[in-house]
């Protein structure tokens, strides 16, 4: 029981030797902490440490002027001030801060992506919490109605033409008819082709 026990705090100790772990709980400038400012090669913070150690010439970092300008230069391209002021000091070269314009770009165009991302993607579908309608329910979204739109339709009443100048064309026949010694006589009136009959005794 004892060995599994000292075996799992022994794995839990080396899984939370990381080099943030052992940066913030280590004496600083001792080989383990300037070993594991050296482990992250990409933290202005560290590589000014780096620099730093083999300045104080820590056990296993040799004091070697060439190695401490590199670390203090990469320090300065990553935006570390301190580290610019050292190069200054020590009569170097200040470099750009490219790396740091790199990272904010990149960072930038991260944030710019992330932001495309959520525009573009449809908004998720209303939560229905209903008790009486638990699948849903009616549908509270009606189609919306389209207007019926008519066009008008306007009638023009036709001009009445009276011309006085037209000419009448009446005629008019009478007719005895005589049916059992009963006699009538008719009378037809035709004006421009329309008849009518009179009948009178």
């Amino acid at each position: 029981m004892h060995r599994i026990l000292f075996a799992g705090l022994a794995l839990l100790g080396l899984a939370g030797c990381t080099p943030d772990l052992t940066l913030a709980t280590a004496q600083p400038y001792t080989p383990e902490w300037c070993q594991a400012a050296k482990a992250q090669t990409t933290v202005a913070n560290s590589l000014f440490a780096v620099a730093r150690c083999h300045e104080r010439n820590v056990p296993g970092f040799a004091s070697d002027e060439a190695v401490i300008n590199y670390y203090f230069t990469e320090a300065a391209r990553r935006g570390h001030v301190e580290a610019g002021a050292a190069l200054a000091a020590r009569g170097q070269p200040l470099p750009d801060d490219d790396l740091r314009r790199e990272a904010v770009a990149r960072a930038e165009a991260e944030r710019n992506r992330q932001a495309m991302i959520t525009a573009l993607r449809p908004p998720p579908p209303p939560r229905n919490n209903s008790v009486l309608f638990p699948n849903g329910g009616p549908n509270m979204n009606p189609t919306p109605v389209r207007p019926v739109v008519s066009t008008p339709t306007i009638t023009t009443p036709r001009p009445t033409v009276t011309n006085v100048n037209i000419r009448e064309n009446r005629t008019t026949s009478t007719r005895r008819n005589c049916v059992n010694n009963v006699c009538r006589t008719e009378t037809t009136t035709c004006v421009n082709g329309r008849c009518t009959t009179s009948v009178s005794q």
